[in-house]
């Protein structure tokens, strides 16, 4: 049986609002152009690949609610 997800339960839209609210406060450690990809995502070679060519960043997010901040400079390295 499938269960009903709602997309605005994820845990990568919980990252991104909480990068929000951050930002706001001023106190953010994200960059300030990212993307936010949910890692297990069938399509999230291809978001990050789009990500990368457009200049943002990407803060990959895990399913177990790991994040990792991904940068065209940190591939390069």
């Amino acid at each position: 049986m499938a269960s009903n997800v709602n997309p605005a339960e994820s845990l990568t839209t919980k990252a991104m609002d909480r990068a929000i609210d951050l930002a706001i406060a001023g106190d953010s450690p994200y960059p300030e152009h990212a993307a936010f990809v949910d890692a297990d995502s069938p399509q999230a070679g291809h978001e990050i690949t789009r990500a990368l060519d457009e200049g943002y960043a990407v803060v990959l997010v895990s399913a177990d609610g790991r994040e990792r901040i991904v940068t065209a400079k940190t591939l390069a390295a």
